[in-house]
């Protein structure tokens, strides 16, 4: 009973340095655009575009990564000949690094716990290994991933979600605000906030040098059911808005490896909605958003 009424509602609201570690930089502040309404004229929150989220398991000392997430950053690059400027502006990447085949990867060693924990929760199984939207497995090529991506860039959201920030230094600061069309409280929705780091260098084992959407760190740790959940409960009425307030620093020694120079304006935040619970929803990332710093 309590799954059909899930499936009920989310059915009626989505029809409604250059140097080993970094100096801190320049304080910078930053927003996200405004999300374009999909309908409804009477002052009401209203369905919006859903970007798309695809996370991406990845190693330093995997073979195959190398040439998959070489060409999946020529899709995102507007220099590239094969650039998706179809899906650029709707598609978002956080590329989660694992402990195989091989330990040593910089990048998963500096914070295992909630890499571990994403893991886990999609069965990951081999890398590289791609699911969008939190349902989708689009497979270990770069091929598969903008095919994808293509498929789910058209979709709507009840959720619609705003950033605004401030980066001084390694220190980052702000509001990330989540609207909703519709009531959901109670149906098992979560809200993740990632820190992720672009274009770190690195002479990895499997011949990687660039390293762009790397996971930090998640700001939203809940520990109410006696475990730790890496995404924050999300409860909200109609038209109603949830404001995260984050206030975090980077350790300067990140990723604790002299040989991965970086810098902190390359810092950015991803916040998603998914849902975290069962039925034909389950696992769903119902709205994503990034915020660069840069």
């Amino acid at each position: 009973m309590k799954n059909y009424k899930i499936l009920i509602t989310i059915t009626a609201i989505s029809s409604m340095l250059v140097m080993s570690c970094s100096n801190g930089g320049s304080s910078v502040n930053a927003s996200t655009d405004s999300t374009s309404e999909t309908g409804g004229n009477d002052g009401s929150a209203v369905n919006v575009k859903s970007k798309v989220l695809m996370e991406l398991f990845t190693s330093t000392t995997c073979g195959p990564c190398f040439p998959q997430n070489t060409t999946l950053n020529n899709y995102l690059n507007p220099e590239s000949s094969v650039y998706a400027d179809d899906l650029a502006d709707d598609w978002i990447v956080l590329r989660y690094h694992v402990w195989w085949p091989s330990a040593g990867d910089p990048y998963y060693d500096w914070n295992t716990a909630p890499v571990i924990d994403r893991e886990s929760y999609y069965s990951v199984g081999y890398v590289p290994h791609m699911f969008v939207q939190g349902q989708v497995d689009a497979g270990g090529t770069a091929a598969g991933w903008r095919t994808q991506a293509r498929l789910a860039v058209d979709g709507v959201s009840p959720f619609n979600i705003q950033m605004t920030g401030t980066r001084d230094g390694y220190n980052l600061s702000g509001n990330v605000n989540v609207s909703s069309a519709g009531d959901v409280n109670n149906l098992g929705f979560r809200l993740f906030v990632a820190v992720t780091h672009d274009n770190s260098q690195y002479q990895a084992p499997n011949g990687q040098t660039v390293f762009d959407q790397t996971f930090i760190d998640f700001l939203t740790i809940d520990n109410s059911s006696g475990s730790v959940s890496y995404g924050e409960p999300l409860n909200l009425g109609v038209n109603e808005t949830f404001t995260k307030s984050y206030n975090w620093t980077l350790d300067s020694n990140w990723p604790a490896n002299s040989g991965v120079s970086w810098s902190a304006e390359d810092l950015n935040l991803v916040a998603f909605v998914q849902f975290d619970n069962s039925g034909p929803n389950e696992k769903k990332i119902f709205q994503v958003e990034a915020l660069s710093f840069d």
